[in-house]
């Protein structure tokens, strides 16, 4: 229970020696979306955690409504309880601007960040008013061409019934709510970012069609150079359900890589060099 609400998780025992690993989903999806994940990081980590968003998935509406204060306040309280040692922290979309909101706010929680296609970066007024309407779906040919884009190769097979899905999700009217609420004042700042000093992983897909080139462009200019940038190809803003085994690989190595018991942060410049050179190829 949380001052907004009753918050709904997936917490499961792991069978590794690896940190915890929480997940945060994206706007108008739910912990359920990071099945393919979960169950592959079970064997690696000791415990896996999947939180509802504030009026998502499971989760109470808050009694005043959706709007972005409620929104942070449900998921700090939320990790606050269920994080009892530092964690692994995974993050996509809106889910990623969660996890770099809370890696600031509780930086001795937060082991490591992985970011997935994250949302967040600034925009001006009138951009950010522009990007928000992809988010004002009402007609079903609009669901239709958000589920085409939402990955690098639409599934053609369950195209329609994801496109229901998302036209009922997004006609919420506590999402549209906060759709409404959220102002460029809320957006990351470079100085936002300089303070994270956990290490990273940053995961951007090539065939990302949601979110705008902008976003990408501030994050690998304005994030720390000990945190590792990666553009994928066959990845899209949903890249995790499309490439859920090889980007769980890759968040293993990351994180069996990144930290030695007892010992401290190995950066690794090498490796942001190389992914900055694909990045601009």
């Amino acid at each position: 229970m949380t001052s907004v609400g009753r918050i709904h998780a997936l917490d499961g025992v792991g069978q590794g020696p690896l940190p915890p690993i929480v997940m945060l989903h994206g706007l108008s999806a739910n912990a359920v979306s990071y099945s393919g994940l979960l169950r592959r990081f079970i064997p690696h980590s000791r415990r896996v955690i999947a939180p509802d968003m504030p009026a998502h998935g499971f989760s109470d509406v808050p009694a005043r409504g959706l709007g972005r204060d409620a929104m942070l306040t449900g998921l700090h309280e939320t990790l606050d309880r269920l994080i009892d040692e530092p964690a692994i922290i995974i993050g996509n979309s809106m889910g990623g601007l969660g996890a770099i909101r809370y890696a600031i706010a509780r930086p001795e929680k937060v082991r490591g960040l992985v970011l997935i296609s994250p949302g967040g970066a600034p925009m001006p007024e009138g951009e950010l008013q522009g990007f928000l309407d992809t988010f004002r779906i009402d007609r079903y040919t609009d669901a239709l061409h958000f589920v085409d884009r939402m990955f690098a190769h639409s599934p053609r097979v369950f195209r329609h019934a994801l496109a229901m899905g998302v036209k009922g999700r997004f006609a919420h009217p506590e999402l549209r709510r906060l759709i409404d609420d959220i102002r460029t004042e809320d957006l990351l700042t470079p100085d936002d970012l300089q303070q994270l000093a956990m290490p990273g992983l940053f995961v951007w897909g090539r065939e990302e069609w949601i979110l705008p080139r902008c976003q990408f462009e501030f994050f690998h200019e304005h994030l720390p150079e000990h945190i590792e940038l990666e553009e994928w190809a066959n990845f899209g803003h949903c890249g995790f359900m499309e490439q859920p085994e090889a980007l769980t690989r890759r968040i293993i190595r990351f994180v069996r890589g990144s930290f030695r018991e007892g010992s401290s942060l190995r950066v690794s410049t090498n490796m942001r060099e190389r992914a900055k050179l694909r990045a601009s190829a």
